[in-house]
């Protein structure tokens, strides 16, 4: 029946334009049957291939509008639950049993459970126990790239998303700060894996994700709305689906057009060494992130690492001095010493020695105090 369903979407949307026609039953159902090979190949050098199919963003928008739908009836927080829960198992049957939507699944109920419960704000322990599940329900998907890059997507966005929404000025609004922080913080996480199956830097993948995020919301609910209306109504479907392809529309124009930028896709490293630069050019953007939003802090904390690193090269001079000393003792004479470091009674700061050699000193040495005998002066006149 799903299957069915799918193909009756697909005839449904035909009379759109074609690059919507293709791309709307993907962005709804997860069908890429009728998406024009130009877009998908677009939407590939933009980083915005999770588009083209159902994901982890389509269960969170269909489970957020189930439990607003609930909640909006009046409804207990458990019957409320149980309508959400059973919308995302509807939806999960629809789209197909993919390692993405399996994972955003299993995690949304988790989430409604606990929500349920009372006890929210566990992102990071409800991804764990997702992920857990799964493998432990279907080990194969530990070899799966779609559910590698949908875990760390997810862990992005808990872990780095919510601190770059943190690090971001309090007269930017938090939609705002979510709007560039949830895009960049999963692109970061994924990169080093993407540039394994596809080498190749995105260059603007970021700025076409942003330019499509307020596109997808509409797209997903719409168009979802539009897949039961299909059999029950069909021109209240035609209309959903018209709203919903012009939409749909917007994102493939923003994926063709940054595709079409000079510089949109520059090659990369194959392999373990450009995985490893990713991971380099990740961790040098989030510090780049940082400094630019958190000037101020970046500055103290250059200062209390340049404090520490002092105090950790004083200690090792400290200790260094010590076994040199340990290792030529005084025997070797007063003006021979070890290779290496000076030794502990004559080093500097600056690693040199500051005995003065010559026979004429600027002024006489001091001398052991003996009672009864006054200590010399400095001659007057300077020298």
């Amino acid at each position: 029946m799903a299957k069915d369903l799918r193909v009756r979407y697909v005839s449904a949307a035909s009379f759109l334009a074609a690059d919507p026609a293709g791309l709307l039953p993907g962005m709804v159902t997860g069908d890429t049957s009728a998406l024009d090979e130009g877009l998908n190949a677009a939407m590939k050098t933009v980083g915005m291939t999770h588009l083209t199919a159902v994901s982890g963003a389509n269960c969170s928008l269909v489970l957020g509008a189930l439990l607003i739908a609930a909640r909006s009836l009046r409804l207990p927080r458990l019957p409320a639950a149980g309508v959400a829960l059973t919308g995302l198992a509807m939806f999960v049957v629809l789209v197909g049993p993919d390692a993405s939507v399996l994972r955003a699944a299993l995690m949304g109920s988790i989430a409604v459970a606990s929500l349920a419960g009372g006890r929210t704000g566990r992102g990071l322990s409800f991804l764990c126990l997702a992920v857990m599940g799964l493998l432990l329900i279907d080990p194969g998907l530990g070899t799966s790239f779609g559910f590698l890059l949908s875990v760390l997507a997810t862990l992005g966005i808990i872990v780095l998303g919510r601190r770059m929404i943190d690090w971001t000025p309090a007269v930017v609004p938090r939609w705002a700060a979510a709007a560039w922080a949830v895009p960049l913080s999963a692109q970061l996480l994924c990169g080093p894996v993407i540039v394994l199956l596809q080498p190749q830097f995105s260059t603007y993948s970021l700025l076409a994700n942003l330019m499509a995020a307020p596109l997808v919301a509409p797209v997903t609910l719409l168009g979802t709305a539009a897949v039961p209306l299909v059999v029950a109504a069909p021109w209240l479907a035609t209309v959903l689906i018209g709203v919903a392809g012009t939409f749909s529309a917007g994102v493939a124009g923003t994926a063709r057009i940054t595709a079409g930028l000079p510089g949109a896709a520059l090659p990369w490293p194959e392999g373990p060494f450009g995985l490893l630069t990713m991971v380099l050019l990740s961790l040098l953007t989030c510090a780049g992130v940082w400094l630019a939003v958190r000037p101020r802090q970046a500055f103290r904390g250059v200062l209390v690492l340049h404090a520490r690193t002092e105090s950790v090269l004083d200690l090792l001079e400290r200790r260094l001095g010590t076994r040199l000393a340990r290792c030529w003792p005084r025997r070797r004479g007063p003006g021979r010493r070890g290779p290496g470091l000076v030794a502990a009674a004559h080093r500097g700061r600056l690693r040199h020695c500051t005995r003065i050699s010559g026979r004429n000193p600027p002024w006489p040495q001091p001398r052991p105090h003996v009672p009864g005998l006054r200590r010399p002066t400095r001659p007057p006149g300077g020298t």
